[in-house]
């Protein structure tokens, strides 16, 4: 009787009782979400509750990894647009050291992975997005394994960061945003076979369609020229391809490099 409680899952135990009160009421509003609309109501609600300008909400579908292999639906709460339009024309979902992290494993804070960064294009992204005032933040994630679905919550700043209630407040909130996200989008199901291609797959088939050379692949995302030839060799053997230029139009029908617009 208990496990069908909106709230089963259990509570940080670290909360102060008032915490622990407004996580149950995200939690509790989030299960009453049913359209577009009360999901963008209830996000703008949730922002004015969190020390941060920026949110926006990402849902795709996962890999054999975890890790996010094709958006379906953005949900901008506050990013500004024409960093959205930018982000989506210049293919940042590929290399952003965020969004290729492995999803639902906790909080993700953007300056550890931001250190990291090696490709060419991570790190154009990386200086870009910090000359904006958005070099800092925190993106929770929550998987749905069974649809193969994953729902991303971003936020810019640092303050969030820092606070260890609120960031355990937020990780908890997401299995609920999850299910909200699922409800409201109305994706079709897709298999963990649809997506056969790992995430470093993922990111060569996306410029091999895109006409570019292995050493310009290799320059690109800032591997040797011999690893790149070893992936497209898997890449054309997971897609059943005869070549190269066969891979690539079996790749686009299935819709590999599929990106849905700005909600």
């Amino acid at each position: 009787m208990h496990s069908k409680l909106p709230f089963a899952h259990p509570l940080p135990g670290n909360l102060t009782p008032a915490s622990q009160k407004t996580l149950l009421e995200w939690i509790h509003n989030a299960g009453q979400i049913e359209t577009e609309s009360e999901f963008k109501l209830y996000l703008d609600n949730l922002q004015t509750q969190l020390p941060t300008k920026h949110m926006v909400i990402t849902l795709g579908r996962i890999n054999q990894h975890q890790q996010l292999q094709r958006v379906e639906k953005v949900v901008n709460v506050s990013f500004p647009e024409d960093w959205v339009e930018h982000y989506i024309s210049h293919n940042y979902i590929s290399c952003d050291p965020v969004l290729r992290s492995v999803m639902g494993q906790g909080p993700i804070h953007w300056a550890d992975k931001f250190s990291r960064a090696k490709g060419q294009q991570e790190k154009q992204f990386i200086q870009e997005i910090s000359s904006i005032g958005m070099g800092s933040g925190v993106s929770f994630s929550a998987l749905s394994e069974r649809q193969n679905l994953v729902c991303v919550l971003s936020v810019s700043g640092s303050e969030i960061g820092k606070d260890n209630q609120l960031t355990e407040m937020l990780n908890s909130l997401l299995l609920h945003l999850r299910q909200a996200a699922g409800r409201v989008a109305n994706l079709a199901p897709a298999a963990p076979a649809t997506m056969p291609l790992s995430q470093r797959e993922f990111d060569i088939f996306h410029w091999m369609s895109h006409g570019k050379t292995n050493w310009e692949i290799a320059t690109i995302l800032g591997i040797s020229e011999r690893t790149v030839k070893f992936h497209v060799a898997n890449i054309i053997r997971k897609l059943n391809a005869n070549n190269r230029t066969h891979a690539i139009v079996i790749g686009l029908q299935l819709g590999l490099t599929t990106v849905a617009g700005v909600a």
